[in-house]
């Protein structure tokens, strides 16, 4: 009898364990804040031109005019871990597209990127210029690039924010305008790097940016989604996600220093990543001379 009972019982064990195979379980992250957010692959820009014909789409040329100024180093502060804390100016040229050409590479967040970055901006004294979606355009990119750099004087501090396409060129890392250019990351920083300033930052949210950050020069703090990988967006937040943290660490926990912002941005993105396995590279490149108070 007891051996009976005995059989009866190993019996019942193994068909609960069995039955409950059947049925795999899903289990969220342990321990994490991220878990209740959920996050989406930002697409990959599709290319669908010709390559005799997408060439001729790639702004590489560099401005020559551009690049003959030598910035002077900023005014002497022994009171801050920043030795120009409170620039006489600030200028900042802030860029969104979520609205492409045609409909096969419309995005859903980069403007609302844009919209939000450029209120932080504001709130930390900024002039601020922006282009959205539609207005976007590789000549209107380069004309805002182009003021804010012509603005800078010594001592003074910009910022250029982007959310949007990123792409490859035969140059490398390039933004993709509203109108299909591959603007590329020489293009960019070879105007960017000439500004009158040496107090810059410059944030990027898009995919496979990595290239440029071999282009960050002395004086420039740079922060970007990616590496050479994809950048991903957070439906439920409306913003790209890398943007939502850089933004929550100003906006919420209150970090003062662009190095901290970016290194909370990719903790925090990296994170949600791990227990998912999804390979994640968001980056900064830090040439600054001491902290950087945005």
């Amino acid at each position: 009898m007891k051996r009976l009972l005995t059989m009866l019982v190993l019996g019942g064990l193994l068909l609960t364990f069995f039955g409950c195979s059947e049925s795999p379980v899903t289990t969220a992250p342990d321990n994490s804040t991220q878990q209740t957010i959920a996050f989406t692959e930002r697409p990959q820009f599709i290319e669908t031109r010709p390559e005799a014909v997408r060439i001729n789409y790639e702004l590489k040329a560099p401005l020559v005019n551009m690049i003959d100024k030598k910035p002077p180093p900023p005014p002497p502060d022994t009171l801050s871990d920043d030795p120009n804390p409170n620039p006489p100016h600030k200028y900042a040229y802030v860029v969104g597209i979520s609205d492409y050409e045609g409909t096969i590479n419309d995005l859903q967040y980069c403007d609302d990127d844009a919209i939000e970055m450029k209120a932080m901006l504001q709130g930390e004294g900024f002039t601020v210029m922006m282009d959205l979606d539609l207005h976007a355009t590789a000549d209107n990119i380069t004309a805002g690039l182009q003021w804010l750099v012509s603005n800078a004087d010594p001592g003074d501090e910009i910022a250029f924010c982007y959310s949007g396409h990123g792409g490859r060129s035969t140059a490398g890392s390039a933004l993709i305008s509203t109108d299909l250019y591959y603007v590329t990351h020489g293009y960019v920083m070879n105007i960017f790097n000439g500004a009158n300033c040496t107090k810059k930052l410059l944030t990027i949210d898009a995919c496979v940016v990595g290239d440029f950050h071999d282009d960050c020069e002395d004086g420039t703090m740079m922060a970007t989604a990616s590496d050479k990988s994809s950048s991903y967006d957070a439906p439920t937040l409306e913003n790209g996600a890398w943007t939502y943290y850089f933004l929550e660490a100003v906006n919420d926990v209150g970090l003062i220093y662009a190095e901290d912002v970016a290194t909370y941005a990719e903790d925090e993105m990296k994170a949600w990543a791990k227990p998912y396995h999804i390979r994640v590279t968001p980056t900064h490149t830090d040439k600054y001379t001491g902290k950087f108070d945005i």
